[in-house]
């Protein structure tokens, strides 16, 4: 019983409230991590919506995972964690993953593709459309910008 208890207090102490009701426990993250991307700016707060997310303030280097979870007493609190990407990479919020910077989407532009995390669970559809493709694919320094994308 105490190993269950100490359990849901892990779990229920790594949430927080998008009301601000709790205290957020994101950017929980190795030492040393300063050194590799400077100062942390943390000022990323999860919506109440599941999803991956850049973290534009601290250049993408960073990205959040937001899982919203209702509580016993039917309030929704949402576990915050926080992510580094590797070294010379960026979080590419059209892909979700970890790229070079000429390989992404320009940090700045992160937010417009937010609407990716809509896509999560829909198993008949495909993840990316051609229009969401040829969006980011406009914005890739690496690649130039074209006016069209060819499949």
């Amino acid at each position: 019983m105490t190993a269950g208890w100490i359990l849901f207090h892990a779990v229920k102490s790594s949430c927080c409230d998008p009301y601000g009701l709790s205290p957020s426990t994101g950017y929980q993250l190795p030492d040393g991590v300063e050194l590799l991307i400077g100062g942390i700016r943390t000022t990323f707060r999860c919506p109440a919506k599941y999803g991956y997310y850049a973290d534009v303030d601290n250049d993408c280097k960073l990205f959040h995972v937001c899982n919203p979870m209702p509580t016993v007493d039917n309030r929704l609190q949402v576990q915050h964690y926080s992510f580094l990407c590797g070294n010379q990479t960026v979080f590419n919020q059209l892909t979700l993953t970890c790229a070079h910077e000429d390989e992404s989407i320009p940090c700045e532009n992160a937010p417009d593709f937010f609407y990716v995390n809509d896509n999560f669970g829909r198993e008949d559809e495909v993840f990316l459309t051609n229009n969401d493709v040829e969006s980011g694919y406009n914005l890739y320094t690496g690649f130039g910008r074209r006016k069209s994308y060819d499949p």
